[in-house]
Order: structure tokens, then sequence, then C-alpha cells
């Protein structure tokens, strides 16, 4: 089996605060090197506006990077297809030897960039990277709020589907058909999900905290403990 075989292709659909971007950033802690396109500048961290920013982040830590591209407003189909050029032209040695590091692309607001409506001609390096990702060792997390809006290229080659509550009709019946389950098989609470990949489908639940009974809600700040900030308490002599 090849390295390349590794790189997949993982749809992550949801209505807003269903719970995708927290799975989505908890998927990809553990990957070593992640660029992230960020229409709305969700993940801070190396933030950066054009695409020398982001051959700047990949270079000072080739091994382990995490670089967020923020791209211009309006301009996000001809960025997302600029930043799939470069990353094949980076990964450009791993195709040709089968060997090497992975890397993982996050595209945020899926269907802003790569649209129903023609996204595969308005985009086409990312077209490209939706066929052929995986041999340029490149694996890619989709994440958008309405399915039925994002492009049939980067949905029919999926390789894993994950669904969290979804909004409108036209939404439920679009994941409903993309899994092969009823609409009302569908998640209807947040932080609830359902994850298919090789035809097998399983319900998860994104917890917050050690306890699963009592998680905590997503972007809840909670005070630090009252002797957090305090100075060291000294021992008293015996």
């Amino acid at each position: 089996m090849s390295a390349s075989s590794n790189a997949g292709r993982l749809g992550v659909w949801g209505a807003s605060g269903s719970g995708k971007s927290a799975f989505t950033k908890r998927y990809v802690k553990p990957k070593r090197r992640v660029v992230i396109f960020d229409p709305l500048d969700e993940y801070g961290g190396q933030s950066v506006r054009d695409l020398d920013g982001v051959r700047i982040g990949m270079r000072k830590s080739w091994n382990k990077f995490r670089v967020s591209y923020v791209p211009r407003p309006g301009a996000e189909t001809k960025s997302l297809s600029a930043l799939c050029k470069l990353l094949m032209m980076a990964q450009q040695p791993f195709k040709d030897t089968g060997q090497g590091d992975q890397l993982t692309l996050v595209v945020e607001e899926m269907n802003m960039a790569f649209p129903v409506a023609g996204g595969a001609q308005k985009c086409p390096g990312f077209a490209e990277i939706c066929s052929r990702g995986r041999h340029f060792g490149i694996e890619v997390v989709g994440v958008s709020q309405r399915l039925a809006e994002v492009d049939t290229r980067f949905r029919g080659n999926c390789t894993e589907t994950v669904v969290f509550r979804q909004k409108g009709p036209r939404d439920k019946q679009a994941a409903a058909a993309e899994l092969g389950v009823r609409v009302s098989d569908l998640p209807a609470e947040n932080l609830h999900y359902l994850h298919e990949k090789a035809g097998k489908i399983e319900r998860g639940k994104i917890t917050f905290g050690r306890s699963a009974a009592k998680p905590k809600p997503a972007n809840t700040n909670l005070p630090p403990a009252a002797n957090d900030n305090s100075a060291p308490k000294r021992k008293k002599r015996a």
C-alpha cells in the first residue's frame, strides 16, 4: 500500500453552532503539518493574508507547522485555487517518490470558495486536489454549514462524512442522501453527529471536559480557580 492512500477527504457539515468547528479543531490537533483556509479568521494562531505568508510559515518549520490563510473578502475561489496549486508544488516530492510527510488542508466555509454552481470551474486548483490530492499526500477536511451548496466534486470524493444538526429541508435531504439514511435519522441536537466511513455509520457526541454526563458547553469561558494566580503557600514549620 502506498503512503498516499492515507490522505483522505473528510466532509464536515452542520448548522451554525452545531459543533462542526469543534470537531474539526479536535481532528486536526494531532496533525503535524496543517494549512487552514480560513475566510472568517476563526482559527487564530499564525494567521496570514497572502500566499507569501503561507510559504514563509511553512518554511520556518517544514516538518511541523500550522498556518491559517485568511483570503481577501470576495476572492475566496481564486485564493483557494492558488493556495492549492502552491501546496501541490510543495508536495511534488511526495507524489514523485510516495515518501515523506503528508499535509492536511482544512477548508472552512467551503460553500463560499467551492460552490455547487460551477465550483470546479471557478476553483480549478481545489478541484484538482479533490481528484488527485492523495497522490500528493494532501489530506482535505472540508467544512460548511450548507452541504447542498458545495460542489459535488468534493462531496463525491469524500472518504469520510460527518453530519451535525442540519437547518433547512434542503440541507437535511442532501445530508440524508449523502449518508444513505432517512432524514429522521439525522441528529437533531447540537454536538451530536453521524460519522460515515467505508459504508459504516456511527453516532457520536462532542463533550467538553472529563465528564461526559455534564459536558462543558462550547464557547464558554470559565473563571480561574481561586488560587490560580495567588502566591505559593508556605509550609508551616513544625
